[in-house]
């Protein structure tokens, strides 16, 4: 009984003296006040952030070129294509008889007509006129890259092991420095703008053959010398005369194209478009805590099949309830931590409270 008795009390001054010398040996003036067989780790709170989301151009303003073409009309016009011709007609002299018996016939003359002279010549008329329309060039985009930063650099804790020291988790944590990350956005811009260009085609002639005048027609006098006779003489009534005969001038119908309203172009503006990009951006920096947990002497397959049972209840844990600390476990513990808001700390006693084991 004594010896028995002396072996506890041989125990319990082991485990104050290596307690106070794991306490030693960790730096720092921020533990907390422990009892002997109290385990704790430094546990890291990460940073939290807030998504942020950012309004960017993908696309420039541009415009919409229609064009119009142009409108035409058939129209007739009235082309004279000969002078017309003239002609003159003689109409004789009339005579009547007079009983003189010395002259029967006076002196007169003979008219012989001369006829116009002609020409035909070709002449150049205009029977379509010129036409013009509009070639409408579409715009032109290209593809630009933008590095967009989606989030900034900061700094994380990082834990290293605990070397045995009574613990299951990290006692040492390092701050390290995380760079920004960035996003490649992709956007469309305007290389060159809509434009139009005129195309004319020629005005359409055509030859045609016209007859004119050259010389008018005239005419030329014979004179026919007097007659005598001892009989009636006979006398002009009416001397000899020429009429000139016309005829009018010949035309003709021709159809032609004309221009009506000229090419147009109608411009449709084209709004810019714009995506939305999501950033990450820090609103409070991570920091590190000493958290008690729950000693590897005390976690025992009873313990561990306790913490399995209670996981799978809340959701968290789909394997066995085999008692075995493995990733499965250690997995479905950190996730139901950061869902409650509990310290990432292994098996901590905040976390066994929780889960309504402690």
């Amino acid at each position: 009984m004594i010896i028995t008795k002396t072996l506890k009390l041989s125990l319990i001054a082991m485990a104050m003296i290596t307690s106070a010398n794991a306490q030693s040996s960790i730096d720092g003036d921020d533990l907390p006040p422990a009892k002997p067989g109290q385990c704790f780790t430094k546990a890291f709170f990460p940073a939290k952030y807030t998504t942020t989301t950012e309004r960017v151009l993908a696309s420039e303003p541009s415009e919409k070129v229609r064009v119009i073409p142009a409108k035409y009309g058939w129209t007739t016009e009235k082309i004279k294509v000969s002078d017309g011709t003239e002609k003159v007609i003689t109409i004789p002299a009339t005579y009547k008889s007079v009983p003189q018996k010395i002259l029967i016939a006076e002196a007169t003359e003979k008219i012989i007509p001369v006829p116009a002279k002609y020409r035909t010549v070709s002449k150049r008329i205009l029977v379509s006129q010129g036409t013009e329309r509009l070639i409408k060039s579409p715009v032109q985009y290209k593809t630009v890259k933008q590095k967009v930063q989606t989030a900034p650099a900061r700094t994380e804790w990082k834990k290293t092991k605990c070397e045995d020291r009574g613990c299951n988790q990290s006692e040492v944590v390092c701050l390290v420095e995380i760079p920004p990350t960035y996003k490649t956005v992709t956007k469309r811009v305007v290389a060159k703008p809509a434009s139009t260009r005129k195309v004319t085609t020629p005005p359409v002639y055509k030859t045609v053959q016209i007859k004119e005048i050259v010389t008018p027609p005239t005419t030329r006098s014979v004179p026919i010398p007097a007659k005598y006779k001892t009989v009636m003489k006979r006398v002009v009534a009416t001397p000899a005369k020429t009429r000139t005969v016309k005829t009018p001038a010949v035309y003709t119908t021709v159809k032609i194209k004309k221009l009506i309203q000229p090419a147009s172009e109608k411009r449709q503006s084209i709004p810019a478009t714009y995506k939305t990009v999501t950033k990450k951006k820090k609103i409070a920096e991570g920091y590190a805590k000493w958290e008690q947990i729950v000693c590897k002497s005390s976690i025992t397959r009873t313990t561990i099949r306790k913490v399995q049972e209670a996981l799978q209840a809340a959701g968290y844990y789909k394997g066995p309830i085999d008692g075995v600390w493995g990733s499965s476990s250690r997995s479905a513990t950190r996730a139901y931590q950061k869902a409650k808001g509990l310290p990432v700390a292994g098996l901590s006693v905040a976390t066994m409270q929780s889960l309504g084991i402690y």
